[in-house]
């Protein structure tokens, strides 16, 4: 877990883990040069199995990330965010699944999403098989970060997650791990995922980051081997909705001429698809409704 500033929703999540049935795990914990109550907050917990770092500086979460896989020491590390939540079996159902499928190199669980106020507002039900959640990589992300767990060594031997991106660095380690071995996926729900307007992902001002990490992730998912058919096309379409949703970001940060290459790149991809969505508006969805 790495936390920057998360004193709201930070007591659930660490309370969650620390109330797993399986208990034999180190509870590794990335104070990310916090400025609020953060540092309080961990220090009111005492527990043993909790590996406390704090950073001098604010780091990236890859970096952050990679900081705690270098001093783990388990066979499996588990994600969690600082504002998501655990269910109390979630570290006992995917130890057992990784324990009994040990070609499996990813594995992640369904997940419920809740508001800021802990509420229920949906679910995710990712593909179970592993060719199904190959595939899936060509167009999307089946695995919820909070939710994944993985080989160390795997990782580790990939020289962690990838410090070129500094919000999709899940994803092109995902992409990486489907290279080498297979995927595997939990039907229960075990994390709960909150959805709230802090996050510093959904933040409008970082959309054209976003949008050029997510590019150049699919654009090299399209190039797994193995892929169907089926994949790939939908995997074309949405690296066309990308340039398009980057080109709004782009436009609404005043760079014409940048936006206008990204709806070409698009156009490119995806003629029809394109057309049809720039007609209907739907090309600046990346942008918030006031801003559209």
């Amino acid at each position: 877990m790495s936390v920057l500033n998360g004193q709201e929703f930070l007591r659930p999540a660490v309370e969650s883990v620390l109330a797993q049935t399986f208990a034999d795990f180190e509870f590794i914990i990335i104070d990310n040069a916090s400025r609020d109550q953060t540092p309080a907050i961990l220090d009111s917990y005492q527990d043993a199995r909790v590996v406390r770092i704090r950073n001098d500086r604010v780091l990236s979460l890859t970096q952050s990330l990679n900081k705690g896989l270098q001093i783990a020491r388990g066979d499996y590390v588990a994600r969690l965010d600082a504002d998501d939540v655990a269910a109390p079996v979630r570290l006992a159902r995917q130890v057992e699944f990784l324990d009994r499928n040990s070609d499996v190199l990813l594995a992640g669980s369904a997940v419920r999403v809740i508001d800021e106020h802990g509420r229920v507002t949906g679910r995710i039900d990712p593909p179970q098989a592993s060719g199904s959640l190959y595939n899936a990589l060509a167009w999307s992300n089946p695995f919820v970060h909070s939710a994944a767990i993985f080989r160390r060594e795997a990782v580790v031997g990939l020289g962690g997650y990838p410090e070129t991106y500094v919000y999709a660095q899940d994803l092109a380690l995902w992409i990486e791990l489907a290279l080498r071995g297979k995927l595997g996926m939990v039907a229960e729900p075990l994390v709960d995922l909150r959805e709230h307007g802090r996050q510093a992902t959904q933040a409008p001002d970082l959309a054209v980051t976003r949008n050029r990490e997510m590019i150049a992730i699919f654009g090299a998912a399209q190039q797994l081997p193995g892929l169907s058919g089926e994949a790939r096309r939908h995997g074309r379409l949405h690296l066309a909705t990308l340039h398009c949703l980057l080109a709004g970001a782009l436009l609404a940060s005043g760079r014409f001429a940048a936006a206008v290459r990204e709806l070409l790149h698009g156009l490119y991809l995806a003629p029809l698809f394109c057309t049809r969505r720039a007609l209907a508006g739907r090309w600046r969805v990346a942008l918030p409704k006031s801003h559209a």
